[in-house]
């Protein structure tokens, strides 16, 4: 149910329907965007934000969860045959978390 406020006299009501459909058309005019000589220059940037907007406004996003996921972005590398292993974020448990480089 749309939340209800009240703004003077006047009864608002803006749904999440209402910001998708402002959402669609900020897009619309990101991709219709004209840079010099009247050439079509679309704005990726603002189009991109406008769908991280819708997607949130939805709850696609949960910024709790993410921070909450377990990442991990590199386990080990090797360098001059040698194995470092690397801890960026948490990783699996696999029974082999060795600091060590072997």
């Amino acid at each position: 149910m749309p939340k209800k406020k009240k703004n003077g006299n006047e009864e608002l009501n803006y749904t999440k329907n209402d910001s998708f459909e402002n959402l669609k058309t900020v897009q619309e005019l990101a991709l219709q965007r004209k840079g010099k000589d009247d050439e079509v220059n679309p704005d990726i940037s603002i189009y991109l934000k406008a769908e991280e907007l819708k997607g949130k406004l939805f709850g696609l996003y949960n910024e709790k969860e993410k921070v909450n996921q377990k990442l991990n972005v590199m386990g080990s590398v090797k360098i001059n045959g040698k194995e470092l292993n690397i801890k960026v974020g948490e990783e699996a448990d696999t029974g082999q978390n060795d600091d060590r480089i072997t």
